[in-house]
């Protein structure tokens, strides 16, 4: 009926234990891989969150001269600061214990920075010319204590406004 012929022909392959050996040596090389890819991940994580601090504390001095610059008067009290400009803008700058919270009419702004206190102060130039509200903010940032200080100008029509009043 049928008849087997025994054919020396062979087809080149891989036994079963090099396909084994094979893919030890593969499985040790993604451990490695993923050990260092989580510890560089972890490091990088680190990094951002120390960049975020600074960022913040940049975006905070920008934000607060931007606002000192541009509006016409500030406000301080307990633990908030209003900035009204001359169109009848506003800005605010609330203070709670982990975070500081710009509110403007278009949009809200989160800073991650602890602030411990603020003082605000009338003080004039060298020359006696020119009359400054100083605006000092005590902060705490990668646990440090800082001191930001802020001068806005007071000009000659608004202290005439207070003695009138």
């Amino acid at each position: 009926m049928f008849k087997i012929q025994n054919s020396s022909k062979s087809v080149p392959a891989f036994s079963i234990i090099e396909a084994v050996v094979g893919m030890a040596i593969t499985a040790i090389i993604m451990g490695v891989l993923f050990v260092i890819f989580s510890i560089i991940t972890g490091r990088m994580l680190d990094f951002k969150n120390q960049n975020q601090l600074v960022n913040d504390l940049n975006r905070l001095t920008y934000s607060i001269n931007k606002d000192i610059f541009e509006k016409e008067k500030m406000t301080v009290l307990e633990s908030e600061i209003n900035f009204n400009g001359y169109s009848g803008e506003s800005v605010s700058y609330q203070f709670s214990e982990d975070y500081i919270l710009r509110t403007s009419e278009t949009f809200v702004d989160t800073f991650q920075i602890k602030l411990n206190r603020i003082l605000i102060d009338t003080v004039k130039s060298k020359s006696q010319q020119f009359v400054f509200q100083k605006l000092k903010l005590s902060i705490e940032s990668n646990e440090k204590e800082l001191d930001l200080r802020f001068y806005k100008r007071v000009y000659p029509n608004e202290l005439l406004q207070t003695i009138k009043k």
